[in-house]
């Protein structure tokens, strides 16, 4: 709302001054002001016609002296030799009748028009008085001008903070309200179209899940049939050709049970709350588990180093999800390393660090920024890795939960390189 007010109210005032010295200006130039007080004017003529009779300049004093005796102006007489040459003494020469101020006081001359005499009038100017008076009048006009601005940017600010609100709370579960903004509201129109936009969008997220759901359950009921018949094959004496065909069938229903099993995971952290349950524990103990366990279901030689710079110092995180992050990087470089893999661990003041890299062939430098979208496999020419494309999308979710990120480099041992991090939370009471 500030930044709002504070344009909106520069824009009035702005605009108010400068049309305000331009029509001035414009006014000036067709109605020009008078260059001295009319009054002036009849003051000093009054006094000239009352000296044409008076020849002597004591005279002409003492004349002047009874006539201005009630006056608020101080008048004197001045020759005209007392000038010196300049723009304002030729015009006094000419007998124009000049003003001119100073910082406290207003001069009128006029040189008289029978002899070389030059009346001068002078005067205080009201300076405190009118000077204040002036500011208290153009503090007070800002002022409301900044009040209407106010009222008219609160409640177009109050809905745009209701609109804002409820976008970003569009990507949880459950069913959100709808924005209530009054009828006369300028943003109106655009609160009954997000209304709108939000409950066919959550229309058909629910449907999304609800089909993904029943088609992932429906399909295990078939394919546990098939497992059931092909292990009964197993102990029956088959050809050959025969056992091969049924070998790649088992495989198949593998690769097809696998694949609902990461579509449902994918679809339980899709909806999973965002709080998470942070506890201290050694990350060392859960890399050693997970690297045990996935080094012996692969049955591959390649050798896994664990570099550990943490000293024996805890992390803090859900370590369901962070195991579930882990494991993926692990199994991912698994797929696609030559002859190592390399994990390291380390904390900072500010932050926890793990890195997951290989000397596998790494990721194309056109593919590097789809890697972490959902259901995107890669391919390379050498490797033939199976997968779902769920994997890395997963581990970029969960990282973001925990107020981190995910990102990709080439490692120094010629692969790809995974590095986690995540801001160290304060330790739990």
């Amino acid at each position: 709302m500030n930044r709002a007010f504070v344009s909106l109210y520069l824009i009035i005032v702005l605009s108010i001054v400068l049309l305000g010295l331009v029509l001035n200006k414009f006014w000036d130039e067709l109605n020009p002001p008078a260059a001295v007080d009319p009054s002036v004017v009849d003051l000093i003529n009054v006094i000239e016609k009352s000296f044409q009779d008076q020849n002597q300049y004591f005279d002409k004093k003492e004349k002047l002296q009874s006539l201005t005796s009630e006056l608020h102006y101080k008048v004197e007489l001045l020759s005209i030799l007392s000038f010196s040459k300049t723009d304002i003494a030729e015009k006094i020469k000419h007998r124009e009748i000049v003003s001119v101020s100073d910082e406290h006081t207003h001069y009128f001359y006029k040189r008289l028009n029978s002899a070389d005499d030059v009346l001068m009038l002078s005067t205080l100017k009201d300076v405190d008085g009118k000077s204040s008076l002036y500011i208290g009048f153009i503090l007070l006009f800002y002022s409301a001008i900044a009040g209407v601005v106010f009222l008219w940017v609160w409640p177009l600010t109050r809905d745009l903070n209701r609109l804002r609100l409820h976008t970003q709370q569009m990507g949880n579960d459950g069913e959100q309200p709808s924005i209530d903004i009054s009828t006369r509201s300028v943003l109106y129109p655009f609160a009954k179209t997000f209304n709108a936009m939000a409950k066919r969008l959550s229309e058909i997220l629910r449907s999304q899940r609800e089909m993904t759901l029943a088609v992932s359950h429906e399909l295990r009921t078939p394919l546990a049939r098939m497992k059931f018949a092909l292990a009964i094959t197993e102990d029956q004496e088959i050809p050959i050709p025969l056992q091969r065909q049924l070998s790649n069938i088992n495989k198949d229903v593998l690769e097809m049970e696998a694949l609902i099993n990461s579509f449902l995971a994918y679809a339980g952290f899709d909806h999973q709350s965002e709080t998470l349950s942070q506890r201290e524990g050694h990350m060392h103990d859960l890399v050693k588990e997970i690297i045990s366990r996935l080094v012996n279901h692969e049955n591959k030689h390649i050798k896994i180093e664990v570099n550990d710079k943490t000293d024996g110092h805890v992390f803090i995180c859900e370590w369901s999800l962070m195991q579930t992050a882990v494991q993926n990087l692990i199994h991912n470089s698994l797929g696609y390393a030559n002859t190592k893999i390399m994990v390291s661990m380390n904390f900072f003041s500010d932050h926890y660090l793990i890195e997951v890299e290989d000397d596998g062939p790494g990721v194309p430098d056109d593919q590097q920024s789809r890697i972490f979208e959902s259901f995107v496999r890669l391919y390379s020419e050498l490797t033939n890795r199976s997968g779902f494309g769920l994997g890395l999308a997963l581990v970029k979710r969960i990282m973001t939960w925990h107020l981190g990120y995910v990102n990709y480099s080439r490692s120094l041992l010629g692969g790809a390189k995974f590095t986690l991090r995540w801001p160290r939370q304060k330790r739990p009471s």
